[in-house]
C-alpha cells in the first residue's frame, strides 16, 4: 500500500482535486479485476509485446528547418549556420533520437512507458488519460516517481493530462510547449495504448495538431516591418475597430472570392449574380476576376511585404478599381493603401502595430482570426463590419490535384509571373466539402482551422461553402449553382460604404516607448547565452526566455522576439537529437557564437526605430 500511496502523492500534483479524490476511493480488489479483464493474466507481457509492435512501425514526427541562403532574416541566417555545423558533424536525421517527446495515449498498467524509456532516450513524457481505473491500475504496477526521476535526469519532465475533449487537450499541449519549450515539438512519438474516440482523433490528426502547434510563431523582421508600416499608415488613413458599421445590411450576401482551383467553374454565375451580390476579392483572386470582367466591390489584402504589392501591381493599379473599397490591416505596405481612394483599415490582433493605438482616446479592437491567408482576413473583417451572410467561392484550403492548386486563370499558371514558381505539396489528407477527401498543405489546413474557429465564435455568421475543397465545420456545403441570389439594392449598400470611408474618424496613436524594454531583454539574453556551459544549458536559456516573454506584461517583447527564439531553439533540438552526445561540445562552441551574432543583428535592426 505504501508503494501505491507514493504514486498517489505524485499524481496529486497533476490531477484536479475532485479527480484525485475519486482516485483515492478506488478499491484495490476492483482494480485487480479491472486489470485482469483489460489485459488477461500478464499485464507486463501484454504491454511489452505492444511496444515491440510499435517500434517496428513507430508513429513519429520530426521537425526541422531547411536553409535559405537568400534570406535577410536574422533567425534564418542563424539556422543556416547551425545546419552547416550539424551537417559537418554528421547529423543523421533518420537516426534514433538522443532526445525526444513521448506522448502516451492511455496509462493502463504503465509497463509500456518503462519499456519505451529503456529503449529510446525520451526526455519528456506526456501521459493522456482520463479514466480513474487506468490511473489506479498504473499505481498498483509501476513506480511513477522513478519515471519522473528518469525524465528529470534527462533534462525533461513527466506530465499527466486528463482532458474531456480534443480541444481541451490541444489547449493543454499548447500551454505545455510554451512552458517547456519549442524543442518538445521537434521529435515526437505518439503511442496509443488503447482506443477511445478521443485517442483515435488525436492519433488520426497527429500531423495536423503538431503542425498547428508549430505554426504562426512570427519572427522579428516580420513584426518590425508591420510596426513600421503601421506607424506610417496611421498618418495616412483612418484606423479603427469598424465594429458593426454596416449591420443594417447584415443579410445582403457577400461572396468571398479565393483563388482556389474550384473558382473557375463558378465564374459565369458569379458574373450574373454580381449586380445583387457584394463581391469581395481576396489577394491574387483579383487578377482572375478582372480577366473575366468582374469588378469587385471590396478587395482584401493582408500581406505586409512590399513584394506582395509588386507581385500584383498591374492588377492593383487597374483603373477599373477606382471605386473598389480596400479592406486591409495597418501593417500592409503603405503604397498599397495609397492606391485606393476608399479603404477600411484594421489593426491586427497579436501584432505590434495594434500597440500603437492602445493608448488612444478610443480603444481600438484588433481584428483576430485574420491569419494565415487573405481569405481568413476577408471573413473576419466582413463579419466585424456587419456582413453576416458569407458565400465562399474558391476558398478551397486544399486541392484534388496538387498540380492544380489555384485557379487556372491566376498568375500561378502565368510563366511570366513569379507566382508560377510556387510549389504546393500534398502534405495532408483532409475531409472534402463535396468528396471523401482532398489534399492540403500545412498553411491551407491552418487557414481552414482558423475559419472554423471564427464561425464557432461568431454565432451571427451564416457561411455557405461552395468550394470543391476542404470541409469547413460550421459552414454549409452548398453547390453554388443551387444558390439563388435575390434582387437587392446593392447600390444603396455601397453608397453607405463610400460615405463611411470618407468620414471615418482617424485614431490617435500612442507615443509610448515601444521598444526600450526589448533592447534590454536582448542584451540580457546575449549575456546568459554566452555564460551557458553546455548545449542543453543554451537550449534551457532560450526556452526560459520564451517563457518569460509569455508571462511578462509586455506584449510587445513577446510579439517581437518569441518567434525568432523558438525557431532557433527548435533548430538546435533538431540537431542535437540526432548527434552523438560526444559531438555536442563541438556543436555548442559555434552555436553560442551564432546566437550572439543573431542577437547583435536584431539590436542593430532595432536601433533606427528607437532613435
Amino acid at each position: 500500500m505504501e508503494f501505491i500511496n507514493h504514486n498517489y502523492g505524485l499524481l496529486k500534483q497533476h490531477l484536479s482535486h475532485d479527480f484525485y479524490r475519486q482516485l483515492l476511493c478506488q478499491n484495490t480488489n476492483d482494480t485487480q479485476v479491472f486489470q485482469n479483464n483489460f489485459y488477461g493474466s500478464d499485464a507486463k507481457k501484454s504491454c511489452e509485446e505492444q511496444v515491440s509492435l510499435f517500434l517496428k512501425h513507430p508513429t513519429h514526427l520530426r521537425l526541422n528547418y531547411v536553409s535559405d541562403n537568400a534570406t535577410k532574416n536574422a533567425h534564418q541566417k542563424c539556422i543556416n549556420a547551425l545546419n552547416l555545423v550539424a551537417k559537418e558533424l554528421g547529423c543523421n536525421p533518420n537516426s534514433k533520437p538522443q532526445r525526444g517527446t513521448l506522448i502516451v495515449l492511455g496509462l493502463g498498467a504503465g509497463y509500456h512507458i518503462h519499456k519505451l524509456l529503456s529503449l529510446i532516450h525520451y526526455t519528456d513524457v506526456i501521459v493522456v488519460e482520463s479514466d480513474i481505473e487506468q490511473y489506479a491500475t498504473a499505481c498498483a504496477n509501476i513506480d511513477l516517481n522513478s519515471i519522473e526521476r528518469e525524465c528529470k535526469k534527462r533534462h525533461g519532465s513527466l506530465t499527466f493530462f486528463n482532458p474531456t475533449s480534443y480541444e481541451q487537450l490541444i489547449d493543454q499541449l499548447r500551454a505545455y510547449v510554451i512552458k517547456r519549450g519549442a524543442h518538445t515539438l521537434v521529435d515526437i512519438s505518439l503511442y496509443r495504448h488503447y482506443s477511445t474516440p478521443l485517442f483515435d482523433q488525436v492519433y488520426t490528426e497527429f500531423k495536423q495538431w503538431r503542425n498547428n502547434l508549430a505554426s504562426m510563431w512570427g519572427f522579428f523582421e516580420d513584426e518590425l516591418l508591420g510596426l513600421t508600416h503601421s506607424i506610417e499608415n496611421s498618418k495616412l488613413c483612418a484606423v479603427s475597430s469598424h465594429e458593426n458599421v454596416f449591420d443594417s445590411h447584415s443579410n445582403i450576401p457577400v461572396a468571398v472570392i479565393g483563388n482556389g482551383p474550384s473558382l473557375d467553374k463558378n465564374l459565369k454565375k458569379l458574373r450574373q449574380d454580381s449586380a445583387n451580390m457584394i463581391i469581395a476579392s481576396c489577394g491574387t483572386a483579383l487578377g482572375v476576376l478582372l480577366k473575366e470582367g468582374i469588378i469587385p466591390d471590396f478587395h482584401i489584402e493582408m500581406e505586409r511585404t512590399p513584394a506582395n504589392y509588386y507581385l500584383k501591381e498591374r492588377q492593383l493599379t487597374d483603373p477599373r478599381l477606382k471605386d473598389v473599397v480596400l479592406i486591409t490591416l495597418s501593417t500592409v505596405f503603405p503604397k498599397l493603401i495609397n492606391q485606393f481612394q476608399h479603404k477600411i483599415v484594421f489593426t491586427k490582433g497579436n501584432d505590434l502595430g495594434s500597440e500603437l493605438f492602445s493608448n488612444g482616446l478610443t480603444a481600438i479592437k484588433p481584428l483576430f482570426h485574420c491569419n494565415p491567408t487573405v481569405t481568413n482576413m476577408a471573413a473576419a473583417a466582413l463579419s466585424r463590419i456587419g456582413f453576416n451572410k458569407l458565400v465562399l467561392l474558391g476558398c478551397d484550403y486544399g486541392y484534388v490535384d496538387p498540380s492544380a492548386h489555384h485557379s487556372q486563370l491566376s498568375d500561378y499558371f502565368n510563366s511570366a509571373s513569379d507566382l508560377s514558381q510556387a510549389k504546393f505539396d500534398a502534405e495532408l489528407k483532409v475531409k472534402g466539402n463535396f468528396r471523401e477527401y482532398v489534399y492540403s498543405s500545412r498553411i491551407f489546413n491552418e487557414a481552414r482551422l482558423a475559419q472554423e474557429k471564427l464561425i464557432k465564435l461568431t454565432p451571427t455568421l451564416d457561411v455557405s461553402n461552395t468550394s470543391d475543397g476542404a470541409l469547413i465545420i460550421g459552414a454549409k456545403p452548398l453547390d453554388y449553382d443551387n444558390i439563388a441570389i435575390e434582387a437587392s439594392e446593392k447600390h444603396k449598400v455601397m453608397h453607405d460604404v463610400f460615405t463611411y470611408t470618407q468620414t471615418a474618424e482617424r485614431a490617435r496613436t500612442s507615443d509610448i516607448d515601444l521598444l526600450g524594454e526589448a533592447i534590454l531583454f536582448i542584451k540580457a539574453l546575449k549575456n546568459t547565452v554566452q555564460s551557458a556551459l553546455s548545449i542543453v544549458d543554451i537550449l534551457n536559456e532560450l526556452n526560459l526566455a520564451v517563457q518569460a516573454l509569455y508571462t511578462s506584461h509586455n506584449q510587445i517583447n513577446k510579439l517581437l522576439l518569441s518567434g525568432t527564439i523558438k525557431y532557433v531553439a527548435a533548430t538546435i533540438a533538431s540537431h542535437i537529437n540526432h548527434l552523438p552526445t560526444n559531438l555536442w561540445p563541438q556543436y555548442v562552441s559555434k552555436t553560442r557564437d551564432y546566437i550572439d551574432t543573431m542577437l547583435a543583428e536584431v539590436l542593430q535592426k532595432l536601433s533606427p526605430i528607437v532613435t
